[in-house]
């Protein structure tokens, strides 16, 4: 009866403690379960429309960048060609002031001054050339032969002088000295020839010669009279 009774036992506690366990397992499944969350349902046409969207800006920004990209670098060849040309035109512009010529007024104005400082020389070259006994010296030939020569270079330049002279006022002065300078130069040339018919009088050389010097201050008056 002993170990018939234990089996006994211990087979009615395992079905009580399986059926104890059983329904404390029952009653605790309802409070372990996991609420479910209603989700909010979306119509078949919400979720087509939602992938373009979303990729719609990354699109477009992607199409703007070349074209933004492309305007800039436009522009900024825009500016190099703009600098190219600009510098082109200052070194053409500087080429032609450095090419251009002095006024015809500047030109004159040098050679009247050098006109005056040939025509100075000579007139004291005469002076001395018409002294008393001058005629007589030893050294008379080689005197008149630099006259000579002094006079042809001041003819030269008073020619010059003419034919640039900036206007009618300034040529006419001109021309009178190369006249003055001719008047001289015939009457010294006559009172040295060997005709001595023809030989002037004193007075009229010296006259000629004071007009030659006349004609010499002149000139330089003029020329201090330009308007520069």
């Amino acid at each position: 009866m002993g170990p018939l009774a234990a089996a006994l036992a211990a087979g009615l506690l395992v079905t009580g403690c399986g059926g104890a366990v059983s329904s404390a397992i029952s009653s605790l499944r309802p409070s372990a379960s996991v609420p479910s969350i209603s989700l909010p349902s979306r119509s078949p046409q919400e979720t087509p429309a939602a992938a373009p969207s979303a990729q719609e800006p990354a699109t477009s920004a992607a199409a703007q960048s070349p074209a933004s990209s492309s305007s800039g670098s436009n522009l900024i060849w825009l500016w190099v060609v703009l600098g190219a040309i600009i510098l082109i035109l200052i070194i053409v512009l500087i080429a032609r002031s450095g090419r251009r010529g002095p006024k015809p007024a500047d030109i004159w104005r040098s050679r009247a001054v050098d006109a005056y400082a040939k025509g100075s020389a000579l007139y004291d070259a005469m002076r001395m050339a018409e002294a008393p006994g001058a005629l007589v010296a030893q050294d008379a030939a080689a005197r008149w032969a630099d006259i000579q020569r002094r006079a042809d270079d001041l003819g030269q330049t008073l020619y010059a002088m003419r034919e640039a002279a900036p206007d009618e006022d300034k040529r006419m002065r001109t021309a009178d000295m190369l006249a003055a300078l001719q008047a001289v130069r015939s009457v010294m040339a006559a009172e040295r020839g060997t005709d001595v018919t023809r030989v002037p009088p004193p007075e009229q050389v010296r006259s000629r010669l004071m007009a030659f010097g006349a004609a010499l201050e002149e000139l330089r008056n003029t020329d201090q009279r330009m308007p520069y």
